[in-house]
């Protein structure tokens, strides 16, 4: 798509800025249900402000007990992950079984197969093992991928994600992986370097970019989507590929998991498909607007009888269709979604994700899905 954020600037109403308010002066409920283009599934916060409260474990005195420390209270929350085409890792970020792995670990299905840990260890897995879980989220650009198993087994703790910008080079880093389908193998080594906006290409052809941290430890196909773990069992980055030449290892950084998940808030889902369910979007006021020229209509998505909605429908097919949504309640709008070709799919959107009323990520849709397929930082 060749049009960046500022091209857009014409066709926003000033109402529809990012960060500006809704205003709802003198608006009255006119009723009357409004055809909006398809929500997206989800998007927002709520996931990352969780995972950044749960607590790790304190770290054992001695180096033998804490690598021992780490693999056993670490390891039942590293799934293998188990699709059409290869085996893979995963691990474990929520109580309710929303589990971070590579995109190239999923690829393009639907559903994979995942596989929690044996209570004892070096037992066989088996077919009875295998749990379904949904792919509910992708990113092609930092090859994630969020899946979901519909229940996770007792006692299994989800590991909380760190603070790789604190990283230091030299520092021990901790790494649990299926490595050529040797499940839950455990390996340890340090951070070479903390590399950032660092771009690789792997088998899928696509190219990747993400901060990245640079370990020498022993990762091989197989520990793909695996966590990076420090000595407090937080995850400090996702093992993702490797480079030409020894101890060339590369994971994806907390950070831009968090990115990641920023995008995945429970409550605007939530709201979404309780307003999809219970009610109609219904028109709160109507005027006509100058820039651009076309109608400007305050929107009621959730039937509480407030406007949390802009949508802009533009005279001229020029212009985009603008949806502009406040999705956290404070009153501004931190969601705009474009629909260029006014066929009620959008086409891009723009999430401001850190309430500082500018948008941080320009999300690209197509074909019709409900959620973007690449991911800019702005």
């Amino acid at each position: 798509m060749a049009a960046s954020a500022t091209s857009y600037a014409p066709a926003w109403a000033q109402e529809a800025q990012l960060g500006g308010r809704l205003d709802t002066t003198g608006a009255t409920r006119t009723g009357g249900a409004v055809q909006l283009p398809a929500l997206p599934s989800a998007g927002g916060l709520a996931i990352g402000k969780a995972l950044s409260r749960l607590q790790p474990e304190s770290r054992a005195t001695t180096r033998g007990a804490a690598e021992t420390k780490v693999y056993q209270q670490a390891s039942p929350a590293v799934v293998l992950i188990v699709s059409k085409d290869s085996l893979g890792s995963g691990a474990l970020i929520a109580p309710d079984g929303k589990i971070i792995t590579n995109l190239h670990v999923v690829g393009d299905a639907d559903e994979v197969g995942v596989v929690f840990k044996p209570a004892i260890e070096g037992a066989a897995v088996s077919k009875a093992d295998v749990r379904r879980a949904k792919v509910v989220r992708r990113d092609e650009v930092t090859d994630l991928a969020l899946i979901e198993v519909e229940e996770v087994p007792a006692g299994v703790k989800p590991l909380a994600i760190g603070n790789s910008t604190t990283v230091q080079v030299g520092a021990d880093v901790h790494a649990i992986g299926h490595p050529t389908g040797e499940a839950w193998t455990y390996t340890r080594g340090i951070v070479s370097q903390i590399r950032r906006a660092y771009a690789w290409q792997a088998e899928d052809k696509v190219q990747h970019e993400a901060t990245v941290i640079q370990t020498q430890t022993p990762i091989n196909p197989g520990n793909s989507g695996g966590p990076l773990l420090d000595a407090n069992l937080a995850i400090v980055g996702i093992n993702s590929f490797k480079g030409e030449g020894e101890g060339m290892n590369y994971a994806v950084s907390a950070e831009d998991v968090k990115t990641f998940l920023a995008r995945a808030d429970d409550r605007v889902a939530h709201k979404t498909q309780t307003a999809a369910e219970t009610c109609e979007p219904a028109k709160v006021s109507e005027k006509r607007s100058d820039k651009p020229k076309g109608v400007s209509a305050l929107i009621d998505t959730d039937c509480d009888d407030k406007a949390d909605a802009l949508l802009i429908t533009p005279d001229s097919k020029r212009d985009p269709v603008v949806l502009a949504m406040d999705e956290d309640g404070d009153g501004k709008f931190d969601v705009m979604y474009f629909d260029d070709k006014h066929d009620g799919d959008f086409d891009e959107a723009l999430y401001d994700t850190d309430g500082d009323d500018k948008p941080d990520l320009k999300g690209f849709f197509r074909n019709g899905e409900d959620e973007p397929y690449r991911w800019e930082k702005m």
